[in-house]
């Protein structure tokens, strides 16, 4: 670990990414961010792409629909998820999600 690895990230803190996603904090190999509020409108024209990164997530509420390599998962609050390194997948928010990702290796 270096000197300056920050321990707390609080609310005004956190930064916003180019998907909507808030990035909360970042470890040396993991960051954990969250998806807040997104509606479906905002993923009606996602198209199926693989990551260089593990995702392993979990609902707060809402519901979305989940594809990985071809199969489709309906997700709503209390379930987790795992989109794996390198796996096409794509999602499609059925009711206003919220939910909070961990990626390793760290994003953002």
């Amino acid at each position: 670990m270096t000197d300056n690895m920050t321990y707390k990230v609080s609310r005004g803190e956190t930064r916003h990414g180019e998907n909507g996603e808030h990035h909360l904090v970042q470890g040396e190999n993991s960051s954990m961010r969250l998806w807040h509020n997104e509606q479906p409108s905002d993923t009606a024209d996602k198209q199926p792409h693989a990551n260089d990164y593990e995702t392993l997530g979990y609902v707060i509420s809402g519901r979305v629909e989940l594809t990985v390599e071809g199969e489709t998962l309906t997700l709503e609050a209390g379930d987790s998820y795992l989109v794996p390194r390198g796996k096409q997948h794509t999602y499609r928010v059925l009711e206003t999600l919220n939910a909070v990702e961990v990626v390793t290796p760290a994003q953002g």
